[in-house]
């Protein structure tokens, strides 16, 4: 049996020659990605490194995210084109290919237009607040949300949808869809509303209710705060909005209360002793503000309460805040023990007297 009769054998409908000519059309064009990709990451990427503007870059990422990958996807296309398939089942072929063919070209154009909205109208809305940064974030999700609204009213159509007629039908039901959407329409703006009013930004640690923690994110829906806890919560902006929230990175220190309470057997000098002791560590401590307090306050049932008052710098950085109380709490508990100072705890002294 000769060469040529062996390549004339047929299966499903074409020859062994006819798949040997798809597999080739295939391989040809990995190939030619395989190569495209390898000059991108040796050459042209070190080059753009070296640019100041970050356009290069982009344009690079969407070459080999897109451009790379729909390379392939046409060797796919053409190399299935070349063989024979039944009518109905090349259709589904085409189609399919033209659906992953626009999802490519859209993520490509997400790509880029992310990149002009965070570069360009980002320096036009440049202030000092970082309110950039959160009005870049928002306009960069509805371009993004327009862009594939876009993209998939294309594949509807790919299908045989009417989008005039889905654009009515959205229309008769409009009412319906604002009911059920409500919360997330009154959360989207109540997230414009944050960001125009910045009561708070991305990074700033903030109160609210029995929370509190540091802001990661202010989405369109919700805003993501990471407490001190190590968790992470998303909050309805909605629910923001409405409440009473501190914004504690706009203190200049944040501050703590102690409160002591010396034996009823202290001496007034010891009591004077021991504000003296709680005066002069704080006094030398360099992690908090000067304008601290210690006052003998209260005559309190098991104790004599001494109280004071100071503000650690660094407000937002919590772990700061708990090495200089800790370490303030020591030297009061070991300057107290060397003065012969006692502390108090909750005791109870019974006298009891004997019938004559």
């Amino acid at each position: 049996m000769s060469s040529i009769n062996f390549l004339q054998y047929s299966y499903f409908g074409n020859t062994i020659q006819t798949y040997l000519v798809a597999a080739g059309i295939f391989v040809v064009s990995l190939i030619i990605a395989i190569i495209l990709n390898i000059i991108i990451r040796k050459t042209f990427n070190k080059f753009a490194k070296k640019t100041k503007t970050k356009l290069d870059d982009t344009i690079l990422q969407i070459i080999q995210k897109v451009v790379i990958f729909i390379i392939v996807l046409g060797g796919v296309y053409f190399a299935l084109k070349s063989l024979n398939f039944q009518e109905n089942v090349w259709i589904y072929i085409e189609k399919a290919t033209q659906v992953i063919l626009i999802i490519k070209i859209f993520q490509g154009i997400t790509l880029l237009s992310d990149f002009l909205i965070q570069t360009y109208v980002g320096r036009l809305i440049k202030n000092k607040d970082g309110f950039n940064l959160q009005l870049t974030r928002l306009i960069t999700r509805i371009a993004n949300i327009a862009l594939w609204v876009i993209g998939t009213s294309m594949i509807l159509n790919i299908f045989g949808y009417d989008i005039g007629a889905l654009i009515a039908g959205l229309g008769i039901g409009g009412l319906a869809i604002a009911l059920a959407a409500q919360d997330t329409l009154g959360n989207f703006f109540s997230s414009i509303s944050i960001i125009a009013d910045k009561p708070y930004k991305v990074g700033d640690v903030i109160a609210f209710d029995q929370y509190e923690g540091v802001i990661k994110d202010i989405g369109m829906r919700t805003t993501k705060i990471e407490t001190f806890f190590g968790t992470m919560i998303s909050v309805p902006n909605s629910t923001l909005a409405k409440a009473i929230v501190e914004n504690m990175s706009k203190r200049r220190s944040r501050r703590d209360d102690g409160k002591i309470g010396l034996v009823y057997s202290s001496t007034p000098e010891q009591i004077k002793d021991a504000i003296s002791i709680i005066k002069e560590i704080l006094k030398v401590e360099k992690n908090i503000t000067q304008d601290y307090r210690v006052f003998f306050t209260a005559y309190d049932p098991y104790s004599l309460r001494i109280e004071y008052t100071y503000y650690v710098k660094n407000p937002t950085d919590f772990n700061f805040f708990l090495q200089t109380t800790n370490k303030i709490h020591l030297s009061i508990k070991e300057k107290f023990d060397k003065a012969g100072i006692e502390m108090a705890f909750p005791t109870q002294t019974l006298y009891i007297q004997k019938d004559k």
